[in-house]
């Protein structure tokens, strides 16, 4: 991949990820938006954005198509692997330290697996309003 071509057509790696995912707001995006006027990220923000991305019928049905070719390591899983570490995952190590940043890393992939991609009924069953109430508590922990 050219990264002049990138660089000219999308801005950067992460917004040709973005793009490639049919996103209208990337996950870059929802990690952005959580932050308060200080820079830090705020885990209830992170919650809402989090659930608004992807209980949005149209929208979360491209996350789960990419999520499902990302798990099957589809042809683009390590740039989305690495794309999700860099601007996802790293930031919230960044504000929360390495323990609690990786807690809440598996927690969000938790979450989205079992809820989005599995279905697993223990999960897809709650509504938008509890699940953002236990996602938000163990978030917080």
């Amino acid at each position: 991949m050219s990264h002049t071509l990138v660089n000219y057509h999308f801005g950067s790696r992460d917004a040709l990820v973005a793009a490639a995912i049919g996103a209208r707001i990337a996950p870059h995006d929802v990690v952005s938006l959580a932050r308060d006027a200080t820079g830090t990220i705020q885990t209830p923000r992170l919650v809402q954005g989090l659930l608004a991305v992807w209980e949005d019928p149209i929208l979360g049905a491209k996350l789960v198509e990419t999520a499902r070719e990302y798990a099957a390591r589809g042809e683009t899983s390590g740039a989305i692997a690495e794309y999700l570490q860099n601007v996802v995952f790293a930031p919230l190590v960044a504000d929360f330290g390495v323990a609690r940043g990786r807690r809440m890393v598996m927690t969000i992939i938790g979450f989205i697996y079992g809820r989005y991609i599995l279905q697993v009924p223990t999960l897809a069953s709650l509504s938008k309003e509890e699940v953002g109430k236990e996602l938000l508590a163990l978030l917080s922990a």
